[in-house]
C-alpha cells in the first residue's frame, strides 16, 4: 500500500505536466468583403490596362518586359543592408527560441571549493571546530558532559562534486515560452518578407521614376533643337527684314528656358541613380553606366490579377508578421498565468568532500543528496496576477494591431488601383492632347515661315507641345508607378525568395 502510495505521488507531476494554463491561440478572422468594389474590377473607357480577381503573380516585375528592371529588382536582396539587418534579426529570434527550449532540460554544474571557517570561541558551536563553548565567559560543561575542546576554533572543508536541478513543467510555463518564441520566429520571417517585398516595390518604383525623368529629357533635348534653329530662322529673317527684334528676343528667351530646365531633369537622373545604387548597397554612381543609355519606357501590362480581397490577407506578410506577434503575446499570458502556480524542483548533489586534502578522494569523503522542492506562491504583493494583467492587455493591443493592419491593406490595395486606373484616364488625354499640340506648332511653324501667322502664335504652340510632351511623359511613369504600389499592396513578389 505505502509503495503505490508512493507510485502515485512520483507520477502526479508527469501527469500535470501535460497541462497548459492561459489561453489557446485562436487566429483571428478579418470581417473583408467577397470582392473588390466595382471601380477597382471596372476600368473606365480610356484605360488600356484592366484588373481581373485571379491569382496575383509572383513575377509581377516581367510584366514590364524589361530585362533590366527585372534584373535589379532580383538583384536588390543582394547587399542592402536592410534586409541584412532583418535577416540578423531572425538569428537573433533564433537565439531566443533555444533559450527557451533549454527551460525542458536539467542543468548540471561542477564545483570545487577549499573553505576556511572559523567559529567564535564563545558560540555554543565552537565544540564542532574543535574549540571549547563558554557562557557568561566561563568555559561550559553541561550536565556532567564532557565536551571536547582543542586550541583552534576552526574549520577546513575540501569539496569537489556535481549539482544539478530540473524544474518540472508543471503548468506549461516552459511550453508557453517555446510557443511564444516560434511565433517571435515566424514574425520575424515575415517582417523580412515585408523588407523583401518593400524593397523591390521600391527598386521598380525607382527604375521606373528614372526611366520617366530619361524619357522627358529627351523630349527637352529634342525641343531645344527645333527651338535653335527656330531662332537662327528667326535672326535670319529680322535680318532680311520679314521679322522684328522683338521675334529675335522671345525666340531666345524660349531657347534659353528650355535650356534651363535639363540641368534640373538631369540632377534629377543622378538623384534616382544613386537611391537606385543605394538599394542594391552600391556606392553613389555605381550604376551610372548600366542605366545612362535610356531604352524606351516599359510598356504596361493590359491585364493584372488581383485576386480577391481576402487573398491579400492570406499574401501580405505585414499581415502574418502581426497575426505572429498577437500568437506570441497570447502565449506569454499562459507564461504569466503559470507563476500563480507551485513550482516542483527536483535537486540533487553528489561529490567528495573532506576536512583536509589527504583522504579528499578516499570512498569514506563520498556524499550525495537529491530531493524536491516544492515552492507555493502565498504573497507577493499583487505582481504576479499584474504580470498577468499586464500581459493580457498586450494581447488586446496586438490584436487591435492585427485588425488595423488587415484594414490598412485592403484600403492600401483598392487605393492602388483606383490611382492605377486614374493616371491610366490621364495619360491616354494627355497624348491626345500632346499629339494636338505636335499638330498645332507644326502648322504654326510653316504658317510663320509662309508669312501668314506672327511668331507669337509658333511661341505659343511651342510652349502648349512641350508641357503636354512632358506631361504624358511624366503621366506615363506615373501610371507605371502606381502599377508598382498595386501590385506591393496586393502581397506579391516575396514568395520567390527561399
Amino acid at each position: 500500500m505505502a509503495i503505490s502510495r508512493r507510485r502515485a505521488l512520483l507520477a502526479a507531476p508527469l501527469l500535470l505536466a501535460g497541462c497548459n494554463v492561459g489561453p489557446n491561440f485562436r487566429r483571428p478572422q478579418a470581417a473583408t468583403p467577397a470582392g473588390w468594389s466595382p471601380a477597382a474590377l471596372t476600368p473606365p473607357r480610356f484605360a488600356e490596362g484592366r484588373a481581373v480577381p485571379a491569382e496575383v503573380d509572383n513575377l509581377w516585375w516581367n510584366s514590364f518586359n524589361d530585362p533590366l528592371l527585372a534584373d535589379l529588382v532580383l538583384a536588390v536582396e543582394a547587399g542592402n543592408p536592410d534586409l541584412e539587418e532583418a535577416a540578423a534579426r531572425i538569428a537573433e529570434t533564433r537565439q531566443q527560441r533555444d533559450i527557451a527550449f533549454a527551460g525542458f532540460w536539467p542543468t548540471l554544474s561542477a564545483n570545487g571549493s577549499d573553505t576556511r571557517l572559523r567559529i567564535s570561541q564563545n558560540s555554543p558551536f565552537a565544540a564542532l571546530a574543535g574549540g571549547q563553548p563558554s557562557v557568561g565567559g566561563q568555559p561550559s560543561a553541561s550536565q556532567g558532559v564532557t565536551i571536547p575542546t582543542g586550541p583552534k576554533p576552526g574549520l577546513a572543508i575540501y569539496q569537489l562534486g556535481f549539482d544539478a536541478a530540473w524544474e518540472v513543467d508543471l503548468w506549461g510555463r516552459t511550453r508557453r515560452g517555446i510557443e511564444a518564441a516560434d511565433a517571435d520566429l515566424l514574425g520575424a520571417q515575415r517582417l523580412l518578407d515585408n523588407a523583401r517585398l518593400s524593397l523591390r516595390a521600391e527598386a521598380a518604383r525607382t527604375y521606373l521614376e528614372l526611366r520617366g525623368l530619361q524619357a522627358r529629357r529627351g523630349i527637352a533635348e529634342r525641343s531645344l533643337g527645333l527651338q535653335r534653329d527656330t531662332a537662327g530662322l528667326t535672326r535670319s529673317r529680322f535680318r532680311s527684314g520679314f521679322a522684328t527684334e522683338v521675334d529675335v528676343a522671345n525666340a531666345e528667351a524660349q531657347q534659353a528656358g528650355t535650356e534651363a530646365t535639363i540641368p534640373q531633369l538631369q540632377a534629377q537622373e543622378t538623384q534616382a541613380m544613386n537611391r537606385l545604387a543605394r538599394l542594391l548597397g552600391l556606392p553613389p554612381g555605381g550604376l551610372t553606366a548600366r542605366l545612362a543609355e535610356p531604352p524606351p519606357l516599359s510598356s504596361m501590362p493590359t491585364v493584372v490579377a488581383v485576386g480577391v480581397p481576402i487573398d491579400v490577407i492570406r499574401r501580405r506578410p505585414d499581415v502574418a508578421a502581426a497575426e505572429a506577434a498577437l500568437a506570441a503575446q497570447t502565449a506569454r499570458i499562459g507564461v504569466a498565468v503559470a507563476q500563480l502556480y507551485p513550482s516542483l524542483r527536483i535537486n540533487g548533489s553528489i561529490g567528495l568532500q573532506s576536512g583536509n586534502t589527504a583522504n579528499l578522494f578516499d570512498l569514506a569523503s563520498r556524499f550525495f543528496s537529491i530531493g524536491p522542492a516544492l515552492v507555493v506562491p502565498i504573497f507577493e504583493g499583487g505582481r504576479l496576477r499584474a504580470q498577468v494583467r499586464l500581459e493580457e492587455a498586450r494581447a488586446q493591443t496586438a490584436a487591435i494591431t492585427w485588425r488595423r493592419t488587415v484594414l490598412d491593406a485592403l484600403h492600401e490595395a483598392e487605393n492602388a488601383l483606383a490611382a492605377w486606373y486614374g493616371e491610366q484616364g490621364r495619360h491616354a488625354g494627355l497624348l491626345r492632347q500632346a499629339q494636338a499640340a505636335g499638330r498645332a506648332a507644326g502648322l504654326s511653324r510653316t504658317r510663320f515661315l509662309a508669312g501668314l501667322g506672327t511668331f507669337l502664335d509658333v511661341l505659343d504652340a511651342e510652349r502648349t507641345r512641350l508641357a503636354a510632351e512632358l506631361a504624358a511623359a511624366e503621366s506615363a511613369a506615373l501610371a507605371a508607378t502606381d502599377l508598382v504600389a498595386a501590385y506591393k499592396a496586393l502581397g506579391g513578389g516575396w514568395q520567390t525568395a527561399a
